[in-house]
């Protein structure tokens, strides 16, 4: 369940360190991967990130988003260290190499906006019930109706019919954005 946090870091304890780890370790993880292929590196930069947020919670104060302020501090962090990153490998069509897309800032706004709707999408399909949720899942994996049918031991309308309300209530939840992100992805699977 996620806690609300105060937005003036300088009220902040412990306890609510703790509780926007928790809450937020998975999406920077990712958003930290974009970068960065590596999984000890990831860890150190976001142990600094984390680190550099506790030590300057006072001085720092009041932010519209905690963790839209994260976020930049992790990307700094990334980008100050940038040349002793292992490389991932950048398609030609992905503004080349990494330093370069470290330093476009379109492509960083669109790396958080990824990162928050998938972290969206994610608590959305927690809310549904577990069959709706494993129908929406094995979807995502690309699997046919028929599939998921024989996998869940269903027939294929009950498939049709829990995808369906699965969706109905997806929408509900869901921005027209993040929900229409969703579809992208399962029509693409």
């Amino acid at each position: 369940m996620k806690t609300e946090l105060p937005g003036n870091l300088s009220l902040w304890d412990e306890r609510c360190m703790k509780s926007f780890i928790e809450q937020n370790a998975g999406a920077f993880r990712v958003f930290a991967s974009r970068y960065v292929n590596d999984e000890d590196t990831i860890d150190d930069f976001l142990q600094e990130a984390y680190i550099r947020l506790w030590t300057n919670r006072e001085r720092i104060g009041e932010v519209g988003s905690v963790n839209r302020y994260f976020y930049s501090i992790l990307y700094h962090i990334i980008l100050d260290k940038q040349s002793y990153l292992p490389r991932k490998d950048v398609s030609l069509e992905e503004s080349g190499p990494l330093p370069d897309m470290l330093a476009d800032e379109p492509a960083i706004f669109q790396h958080i906006v990824e990162t928050e709707s998938t972290r969206l999408i994610a608590q959305a399909l927690m809310k549904l019930t577990p069959q709706r949720r494993k129908v929406i899942l094995l979807s995502l994996q690309g699997r046919s109706q028929a599939e998921i049918g024989d996998l869940l031991g269903i027939t294929v309308s009950t498939v049709k019919s829990l995808k369906y309300n699965a969706l109905s209530q997806l929408s509900e939840l869901l921005s027209k954005d993040d929900f229409f992100l969703l579809l992208l992805l399962l029509s693409i699977r």
